[in-house]
């Protein structure tokens, strides 16, 4: 007989390990080893069959062995040990030796782990997007003591966040944006890549007890880190200096944050104070590189210059820092009342209001509307008639870009009809472009047309048995490739068929209410 092999040290045991067992081989604490392994992108693991018990947590042995010699494990034991000599000074009533010692504690950084995890730019853009959403959903907290939210933190998220969206502003590369209760989305093409994320309404936030948020704190650490490095390289690649300098008397004189605050320095050392207005100038060594040359080109499109030439003022009840970011990304002003600007001023086209039309001086030479309007036009890449978002009026429905209409079975909404309309786009059936004959051929075919009356001919009913016959060979076809296809391949069609009758329901049930609606509103207006 053979040696006989010891449970537990050969085979799909060895694969997997509980996550009690991976704390004591690294001899970590709970907390430290949950924000190592996110720090790390490491995360639990699914194993087929639970060896060590159905209700524990696992992780791949690779990934355990992989952290093994992660340096950061030094520095977390360090500040371990240095953490206990504080504790013990201030047990022994020495503040001054403690205060020193603690300002002298170990640190680390996360620059190393943010180029292992992103070998290229492009896996960074491509992972975008929760860092975004986390960053702004801080951006918006206020600094908590129960639950470790320091000030600090909360303004360097708003810090990173408004360094991106000014770099969005800059090149041109919103794309939609979508006011749902959650938030605002908004999505960009940055260097090819679509990047969607969503940013909070910026009012007083109530901070729920039963989240985690030192889990969330330590997510929200290597996202720091890593925007930092992605607006960095962002800012190169328009020439731009990074972290762009803030106008602090002009910060002082305004009573909420203004993308105006935000000075700009190229490489060229020259400071570009008025980003409405900037024309960006690239040095001759970036114009070489022909990739950025055609991405560049590709931003500055018409769609990207919507409102140039537009100036927009801004009244205090509309949501002026989301409307502020959407606008200057593409080509637009905005004005807003301070001590040196006021609604009067003669160079405003549009006047974005909220409030009641009995309220409002209606000055003539400009538009009033609703902030609404500025996202549809956007989102449809034209100017829309201003007359459906007038101060007062009901607003149509804000339908989302991120939802497209399906053709076969599918349901539009009658907003999206009339959009289509608008743009050019809508299934009318133009009967007066079909092939009319004139002149001489006119007169042949009306002569045809004679003699094919005189024999008794009749064209429709040929016509109608063609169709029929056309129908059937459709149908005996379909029966026939039905007959044809295996077992697996009939059960997928059946499948689809499934899908497919089940959109069609779903679009006639809303169709169905839609005219249902129609007809009680009909009659309320009786």
């Amino acid at each position: 007989m053979g040696k006989k092999i010891k449970k537990g040290t050969k085979g799909e045991a060895t694969l997997y390990m509980p996550r009690s067992k991976a704390i004591r081989k690294l001899q970590l604490t709970l907390k430290d080893f949950r924000r190592l392994c996110i720090l790390k992108g490491v995360y639990p693991r699914e194993p087929r069959k639970k060896l060590g018990g159905r209700n524990k947590t696992y992780y791949h042995t690779k990934d355990i062995n992989y952290l093994a010699h992660e340096k950061i494990l030094t520095k977390f034991r360090e500040m371990k040990i240095a953490m206990k000599k504080y504790k013990k000074y201030m047990r022994k009533d020495n503040p001054e030796k403690a205060q020193r010692f603690k300002e002298n504690m170990p640190t680390y950084t996360l620059n190393h782990l943010v180029k292992e995890r992103y070998p290229t730019f492009t896996d960074a853009l491509r992972d975008l997007d929760d860092p975004l959403c986390l960053v702004n959903l801080f951006a918006v907290f206020q600094a908590h003591k129960l639950f470790d939210i320091p000030n600090d933190r909360v303004q360097q998220c708003a810090k990173l966040a408004k360094e991106f969206d000014l770099y969005i502003i800059k090149s041109r590369s919103l794309r939609k944006v979508f006011l749902s209760i959650k938030g605002i989305y908004y999505q960009a093409d940055i260097q090819g890549q679509t990047v969607t994320w969503i940013v909070p309404y910026h009012f007083t936030q109530k901070l729920p007890a039963e989240v985690d948020y030192r889990v969330m704190l330590t997510f929200l650490e290597f996202y720091e880190t890593m925007l930092k490095f992605v607006n960095f390289k962002l800012y190169s690649s328009l020439n731009l200096k990074y972290p762009p300098k803030i106008n602090v008397e002009l910060e002082a004189n305004l009573d909420s944050f203004s993308y105006n605050t935000l000075l700009v320095e190229n490489k060229e050392n020259t400071i570009e104070t008025d980003i409405q207005n900037e024309k960006y100038r690239i040095s001759d060594e970036f114009n070489k590189d022909e990739t950025v040359q055609q991405m560049n080109s590709k931003y500055n499109n018409a769609h990207a210059n919507l409102f140039e030439g537009l100036v927009f003022f801004c009244n205090r009840e509309v949501p002026r820092y989301s409307l502020e970011f959407v606008i200057l990304s593409f080509g637009g002003q905005v004005l807003y009342d301070t001590d040196t600007v006021n609604i009067s001023d003669k160079r405003i086209t549009h006047v974005i209001t909220d409030r009641d039309p009995k309220f409002i001086q209606i000055l003539p030479n400009r538009e009033y509307i609703q902030p609404q309007w500025v996202y549809d036009t956007i989102n449809n890449q034209m100017l829309l008639p201003t007359q459906d978002y007038a101060p007062g009026k009901a607003l149509p429905p804000h339908l989302s870009p991120f939802v497209e209409g399906k053709e076969d079975g599918g349901y539009k909404p009658e907003r999206q009809v009339q959009l289509e309309r608008l743009r050019g786009e809508g299934d009318e059936v133009e009967e007066e472009e079909e092939d009319v004959p004139s002149g001489k051929q006119a007169m042949a075919e009306e002569d045809e047309d004679e003699d094919e009356e005189e024999e008794g001919y009749d064209y429709s009913k040929e016509l109608d048995k063609l169709k029929k016959n056309k129908k059937a060979q459709e149908e005996e076809m379909k029966k026939l490739g039905e007959s044809m296809m295996t077992k697996k391949k009939k059960k997928m069609y059946n499948m689809i068929q499934q899908g497919q009758n089940k959109q069609k329901e779903k679009a006639n049930a809303l169709l169905a209410k839609r005219e249902k609606l129609k007809r009680v509103s009909g009659k309320g207006q009786k």
